[in-house]
């Protein structure tokens, strides 16, 4: 099952290019329709995560040099993160293939070129200098159109191609032990304190040959989706200063699409400048026997609980 969406969200610059002398760029692609602004998948992950981090109660996950690239280690046990992030690069012996996808926020109006001309004369002058340096910005304010789509079902379910001596007679507490010493080696004191605390997360781990299986609770599962998908009602990302808001106004939510193929519908109407509705999606859903969830941001979490009780029916998080 997957679970599809996209994101209308309104807020100006939320990351930036690298500059041309003393120019601040913002991240611009070329379209059939002229010149957008965009935003990476990168800069709204690392938001979305640091949100559920500081918020929402997530742990920070184990991070460790493996392959010559820095990023996470460990296991969908100790990091939701993890689950949803997964790693970088190909088979390490954690290998986890990211269960949220994410395509790069691009904005429906043009890039018409404004700037914004900067200097820091106010400190210049405290500093007694009657010179300033300046710095030409480029700046922009539209909406954005973010499509997404989870595969709910690989959330809390890994598969681990490690050796271990593992038995079905062991109990949680030791498999869990165990599967993390072949893991971190000598790192395993990040997570050794850790393990009985994580017990509660774990439905099964079942061994076959070389591959062990770890399935959470659908109630951790439940929480996680829900968790994850509440922080991304409620995000924004600082920069220069200020923070950008990237909460959508507008949600549109499908478990019967298997790609987003509603951002059509939705492109058409601002194209037409034509007012989108529930109903028009739902009717446009209607032509290909499927249905969409539609939110505003008042009453977003309402959907969200709605969509992920069909996910996790009988569930208490």
């Amino acid at each position: 099952m997957k679970l599809t969406g996209v994101f209308l969200i309104e807020t100006g610059v939320v990351n930036r290019g690298d500059g041309v002398g003393n120019i601040a760029t913002v991240k611009k692609i070329t379209t059939p329709e002229g010149i957008k602004v965009y935003f990476s998948p990168q800069s709204y992950k690392r938001a979305l995560w640091t949100n559920l981090q500081n918020n929402f109660g997530w742990s920070k996950p184990l991070v460790t040099r493996e392959g010559g690239v820095v990023q996470r280690t460990g296991t969908i046990i100790d990091s939701e993160e993890f689950d949803f992030g997964g790693t970088m690069i190909a088979d390490p012996k954690y290998q986890r293939n990211t269960t949220f996808y994410l395509e790069q926020g691009v904005s429906i109006n043009n890039f018409s070129g404004d700037m914004e001309f900067m200097t820091n004369m106010g400190l210049a002058t405290m500093f007694g200098e009657n010179e300033a340096n300046i710095i030409n910005r480029e700046n922009f304010y539209g909406i954005y159109l973010l499509p997404f789509g989870i595969e709910v079902d690989r959330i809390g379910v890994q598969e681990i191609s490690i050796k271990v001596e593992i038995s079905e007679t062991d109990s949680l507490e030791n498999k869990i032990s165990k599967i993390y010493k072949a893991l971190l080696k000598d790192d395993f004191n990040q997570i050794e304190s850790r393990i009985k605390s994580l017990l509660e997360k774990v439905e099964e781990i079942k061994i076959e040959e070389n591959t062990i299986k770890i399935k959470l609770t659908n109630d951790e599962r439940k929480k996680r989706l829900k968790t994850l998908l509440n922080a991304m009602g409620e995000l924004g990302r600082q920069i220069e200063g200020s923070e950008r808001n990237l909460t959508p106004y507008f949600a549109v939510f499908s478990l019967d699409y298997a790609t987003p193929k509603y951002l059509l519908f939705i492109k058409d109407k601002f194209r037409r400048g034509e007012q989108l509705t529930e109903v028009g999606l739902s009717q446009y859903a209607e032509t290909d026997n499927k249905s969409v969830i539609v939110a505003t941001h008042k009453e977003y979490n309402t959907k969200i609980n709605e969509i992920v009780n069909k996910i996790f029916p009988n569930h208490q998080p």
